[in-house]
């Protein structure tokens, strides 16, 4: 019985676990408004700062879905395209080294 509750538990914490909707995208406004523009700083960015695991914090899925820039003619899906293939990686090509030492 306690076995069957058990698992009746971590099925109903499991199921209440990620999202059915539509990713909602992750909000900064226009970065190129900041004065280091797409590169992070210290002072705009103090919780992760020095951090390497990007997406322990911004979810992949709801990143790079909305132009903010102003730039019109800006392609997202190829940036998603290359966050996609390059994980991790591909963060510091546009955003810099987050006080990340090698």
């Amino acid at each position: 019985m306690t076995r069957r509750l058990i698992l009746a538990s971590l099925f109903m914490l499991a199921a209440g676990c990620g999202s059915s909707g539509p990713p909602q995208s992750e909000d900064y406004g226009n970065l190129f408004n900041s004065p280091a523009g797409l590169i992070l700083t210290e002072d705009e960015h103090p919780t992760g700062w020095g951090r390497p695991d990007c997406f322990s914090c911004h979810d992949v899925g709801n990143i790079h879905i909305v132009n903010r820039t102003g730039i019109p003619d800006l392609d997202l899906a190829a940036v998603r395209a290359v966050v996609q293939s390059e994980g991790l990686a591909s963060c510091p090509q546009c955003h810099g080294d987050n006080g990340v030492q090698p």
